[in-house]
């Protein structure tokens, strides 16, 4: 009985990576995401540094995907608040598997309002990823970004390395 129980539980361990993942052609979701870091040096600069973004997506195939994003970012002690808006697109390479990687790239229009100014320009770059399936409507992911800037904004800014986990919701 009890080799039966192991026999079952094994096959059930290995044909849940076989799952099918939320990721399918025709999907639309939405998707938050954020990240926060508090940086502390010893000759001063500290910051905190807060992110925040959401996606709306649609999926054009089973492995491409397009999307609107609303992105917010600020730095506590440099009094410095960026609104970007913009799109990005994804490539997911194993979109039938529960683990689903990803890359793409993205390119935002931004405001930045920094202390008693403010200035415009874009933010665009790379991105990366993992999402894992928590439930049929429901994926946990990570995801890397690097962000560089230009017009205005490349003055007042150096490139980001950003580090965001979110959610994704599928509306099916």
């Amino acid at each position: 009985m009890k080799r039966s129980v192991m026999v079952v539980g094994t096959i059930a361990l290995l044909l849940a990576g076989l799952a099918p993942a939320a990721v399918h052609k025709g999907d639309m979701e939405v998707d938050g995401l954020g990240g926060y870091i508090s940086i502390s040096s010893d000759g001063g600069g500290d910051e905190d540094i807060l992110f925040l973004a959401a996606r709306v997506g649609y999926f054009v195939t089973e492995n491409i995907q397009v999307a609107g994003v609303g992105e917010y970012v600020s730095l506590d002690n440099s009094d410095v608040d960026i609104y970007g808006v913009g799109v990005a697109g994804k490539f997911h390479f194993m979109p039938d598997k529960q683990w689903v990687p990803y890359a793409g790239a993205q390119f935002l229009w931004a405001s930045a309002d920094m202390g008693g100014g403010s200035t415009d320009g874009y933010i665009y770059g790379p991105l990366a990823g993992v999402r894992y399936e928590i439930t049929p409507t429901t994926d946990l992911f990570v995801e890397g970004q690097y962000n560089l800037f230009g017009g205005d904004l490349d003055d007042a800014l150096d490139d980001a390395w950003v580090i965001m986990v979110g959610f994704v919701h599928q509306l099916k």
